[in-house]
């Protein structure tokens, strides 16, 4: 066992553009790649994950401590102290007898509902496991059971295949029939855009509004300057800056910076795209012939949809945004930090399910936020728990997770407390 999760451990360690470009290298062997072109798909692979954590660190590096700043300076009075994915992901990981049993059940899970048509994606995701295990570490912490953790987390991953599939004919048609063979089952992504078709239902239906549509791609042309997102960027970036009370040269190099990390972004989910998409094929090709008239996807990280230059813009405009929104919202306990910097994953859901209506996606924005200041709250006794038993963090401080939101899971432990109530 402790062999097997030392081998688990080191791969996981490796990271996103390790482990992913060996996954696919192995993926393109057993679809039956030559070899030559495997390799070449998983390096380029690689190089894109690698690009994408480059720019968002540039982000991170940038939002954190001038968040931080912001909170010292202007007195903010909220305990609830946003680990992020990093930290949170570690948590997930840490108990390797959980992580194995946890791998095992996602997977056979997977497999039975390929085989009986209950999804057609095959989730090769593996770093985005950590969701599961979080929600099932949680669901343990609650019923004070692993095994009822477990199952919490499995079907949470069962759910998760079903919405991914449902949502396919959708990113298509908005964002590209590129990626047609590919499945975005990131969690909370599959959820995101069900709640966003839904309040974009509810906005069909009241007079006026209905009939506002603002398009940055119908922008006329002497003011797209101001809509382009490396603009964006550096008036965003530069502003907070100020208001931080940055000196003016530090104003400038924050406002670069982001307008750096926008640009880059988009030009970094080419380069994976590039070496995803003959993986992709050969998966499709070899599973039709298998299985003939069958559709089968790849599942992705939605990482993949971020170099999108709505869902970068909207993700900027929502860094001050969220701050507001921490100050004012009722019974909110937390300040975003760390997850300041997800807050374009967040995005892409509203500027799919708007069709790219900035007007719409920037309502949905604001609820779907909303939601996830909630869940952050309520999750925040678990979250310390969690934390202090893997010894991760002190007694004596609030820990939670600002991130994309876990909705599905955070429903799933509400139902769990109604049988083992605390």
């Amino acid at each position: 066992m402790d062999a097997v999760m030392d081998v688990l451990n080191k791969v996981v360690d490796l990271g996103a553009f390790v482990m992913m470009p060996v996954i696919l290298f192995i993926m393109g062997m057993i679809f039956r790649m030559k070899a030559s072109d495997a390799i070449r798909a998983g390096i380029t692979v690689g190089i894109g994950f690698k690009g994408i954590s480059l720019a968002a660190g540039l982000i991170s590096t940038t939002m954190s401590p001038l968040v931080e700043t912001l909170q010292e300076l202007w007195g903010l009075k909220l305990d609830g102290v946003d680990l992020g994915v990093p930290v949170i992901s570690t948590m997930s990981f840490s108990d390797g007898r959980f992580v194995l049993m946890m791998f095992g059940g996602v997977l056979l899970v997977n497999a039975v509902m390929l085989i009986l048509n209950l999804t057609k994606t095959l989730n090769v995701d593996i770093w985005n496991f950590w969701h599961y295990l979080f929600i099932g570490s949680l669901g343990t912490l609650i019923s004070g059971n692993i095994f009822i953790g477990l199952l919490v987390g499995v079907i949470y991953s069962a759910i998760n295949l079903v919405l991914a599939d449902r949502n396919q004919d959708l990113i298509c048609e908005v964002c590209g029939e590129q990626y047609r063979g590919l499945s975005f089952c990131t969690m909370a992504f599959p959820i995101l855009l069900p709640i966003g078709r839904a309040i974009n239902w509810v906005i069909d239906r009241i007079p006026g509004v209905r009939n506002i549509n603002f398009n940055l791609k119908k922008v006329p042309k002497k003011f797209s300057f101001f809509t382009e997102p490396i603009i964006i960027g550096f008036v965003i970036g530069g502003a907070l800056a100020a208001l931080a009370r940055y000196s003016w040269d530090q104003c400038l190099n924050v406002g670069m910076t982001m307008a750096a990390a926008m640009f880059l972004l988009p030009r970094m989910i080419s380069i994976l795209m590039e070496g995803l998409s003959p993986i992709a094929t050969a998966t499709r090709e070899f599973m039709a012939a298998k299985f003939p008239k069958r559709e089968f996807r790849i599942g992705m990280d939605f990482a993949l949809l971020v170099g999108d230059a709505d869902m970068i813009t909207l993700g900027m405009l929502f860094v001050p945004i969220s701050l507001i929104m921490a100050v004012l919202l009722p019974g909110n306990r937390v300040l975003p930090v760390v997850g300041l910097t997800n807050l374009a994953y967040m995005m892409m859901a509203p500027v799919i399910s708007s069709k790219r209506n900035m007007f719409r996606a920037l309502l949905t924005g604001i609820i779907m936020v909303a939601l996830v200041f909630f869940m952050a709250t309520s999750l925040t006794p678990l979250i310390t728990e969690l934390g202090i038993q893997t010894g991760l963090v002190e007694a004596g401080g609030n820990y939670t997770l600002f991130n994309t939101g876990e909705h599905v899971g955070f429903v799933l432990l509400q139902i769990l407390k109604l049988f083992f109530p605390s």
